[in-house]
């Protein structure tokens, strides 16, 4: 009877552990020198881009971050652990237009190119309706909109490398999208009860299809690869909206053992941006998506919707641009 017991817990410890490394990701295998490379990130202050620039660090190549909260803490114990690195913060608020002309001006005089830029900076599940200072809705303006601008404002940094690239970090969510180029704002839920835990996440996938759409067309309009990616389902600070919610917190603190066993840690969580990042140029799909460290499929795109939502963004940069 005992010996049975001992054999069953040990089936159970040995799937658990199986399923635990299945939901863990794979590691980056792939490499290329990238010691001589200028690398862009945005929203390297914690989470995904705070581990990814850690793991940059290690490769000896130039980094440039920019975020809203002041990283001094993270930066002093980065430099000491790798003196050698190259790593420079300019503040960065995606929310705010004349932040992202400050912060592409600045990055401009220090560099005379750029070879890879992670738009990697983003929120989800704002509580109510929010907008950036410049009248777009919170998550479309910080995690799309104000990326496709500081793109466009470094476009000519990033044309002269050999070989530029551009990384998306999307996510799984855009299969929840609803994106309609007539209300980019989504006043149509505007008056709605159910913002808080229905539509803000839609909106969030709004974002997460449209960076998606971004990375399909950038080379067909630009001449600069890009690839879209999901990082996994990470433990990180981007659900910090929904912190104040009782009802958020009350489901945290009974799923959390749960979430925790089904979700990456940040270092795993960064696997698939450094994949993009270190596979070799001609083995990079452009326009692809990327999961667990290999291509996968997004859904719902169309290169029609891709080049509706370029033309309609240009259109809002330019009309926003005039107004600052």
């Amino acid at each position: 009877m005992l010996g049975s017991v001992l054999i069953i817990c040990l089936i159970v410890l040995l799937v658990g552990i199986r399923v635990r490394i299945y939901f863990r990701g794979k590691k980056c295998e792939a490499y290329r020198d990238i010691s001589n490379m200028t690398i862009l990130i945005t929203g390297g202050s914690k989470g995904l881009g705070q581990e990814t620039i850690k793991q940059l660090a290690k490769f000896n190549c130039r980094i440039i971050f920019g975020c809203r909260s002041n990283p001094n803490e993270f930066l002093e114990q980065l430099l000491e652990s790798f003196p050698q690195s190259k790593i420079q913060y300019f503040p960065l608020d995606l929310q705010s237009w004349n932040s992202i002309k400050q912060f592409a001006a600045r990055v401009k005089q220090e560099v005379d190119r750029i070879d890879v830029v992670i738009n990697n900076a983003g929120i989800m599940g704002t509580l109510k309706r929010e907008f950036t200072q410049y009248g777009i809705e919170a998550q479309f303006g910080t995690n799309y909109l104000g990326p496709f601008f500081l793109n466009h404002l470094l476009l000519d940094l990033l044309k002269k490398s050999n070989s530029p690239r551009i990384i998306n970090v999307s996510s799984i969510a855009h299969v929840f999208q609803n994106l309609d180029f007539d209300d980019l704002n989504c006043d149509r839920w505007a008056n709605s009860l159910f913002w808080s835990r229905i539509y803000t996440y839609r909106a969030y996938g709004n974002t997460k299809f449209a960076q998606i759409l971004n990375a399909q067309e950038y080379s067909e309009r630009t001449g600069v690869k890009a690839c879209a990616l999901h990082p996994g389902v990470v433990r990180t600070e981007v659900l910090q909206h929904q912190l104040s919610a009782w009802w958020f917190n009350l489901i945290m603190s009974i799923a959390w053992p749960i979430y925790s066993f089904f979700t990456k840690d940040s270092y795993y969580g960064c696997q698939t941006i450094l994949f993009c990042l270190m596979i070799k140029d001609e083995e990079l799909v452009d326009g692809g998506f990327y999961k667990d460290c290999k291509l996968a499929k997004a859904r719902f795109t169309s290169r029609e919707k891709a080049k509706m939502l370029w033309d309609v963004s240009l259109q809002l940069i330019s009309k926003i641009d005039n107004l600052y």
